[in-house]
């Protein structure tokens, strides 16, 4: 019971850092993108580590299913923020209320589009696998009665 709560811990902090991978890549650097990769890959690195490390404290066991979901929640936690940036942008109020160009560095929409699109193939991937291979797992305990205890 406690490796699955710590594993939770992780993923959830795995799909923060995934989700801030999103949101970064929408930002526009003028004056080059080797800095935004940069940026963008030093975040996906603790996302790495803490997703694996959710895996590994249960030991890999439906580990595609967890981190398609911990990747499938991150990207839509960003979509959602992405989504309430473009609705902000399009009120005229905001216009009249903040100061010019006071978020003009969120908008570079295509590599950002690009990046979530990727993650969100990946956990619907990885999510699919698992999925197909729990209930592969879940037909072979029902026809072997030596497998089941109790």
């Amino acid at each position: 019971m406690a490796r699955k709560i710590i594993s939770v811990f992780f993923y959830i902090i795995g799909g923060f850092f995934i989700s801030a991978v999103c949101l970064l890549s929408f930002i526009k650097i003028p004056e080059g993108g080797s800095f935004k990769f940069a940026v963008v890959g030093g975040f996906s690195i603790p996302a790495l580590i803490f997703l694996i490390l959710g895996a590994a404290v249960r030991r890999f066991q439906n580990w595609k299913f967890s981190i398609g979901i911990a990747l499938l929640s991150g990207v839509g936690s960003s979509l959602l923020v992405v989504i309430n940036f473009i609705c902000i942008l399009l009120t005229p109020e905001f216009d009249k209320l903040s100061p010019a160009n006071s978020l003009s560095c969120f908008s570079d929409y295509y590599s950002g589009f690009i990046v979530m699109s990727v993650l969100a193939g990946i956990g619907g991937f990885l999510l699919k696998i698992g999925k197909t291979r729990i209930a592969e797992q879940g037909a072979t305990a029902d026809r072997c009665p030596l497998g089941r205890s109790g």
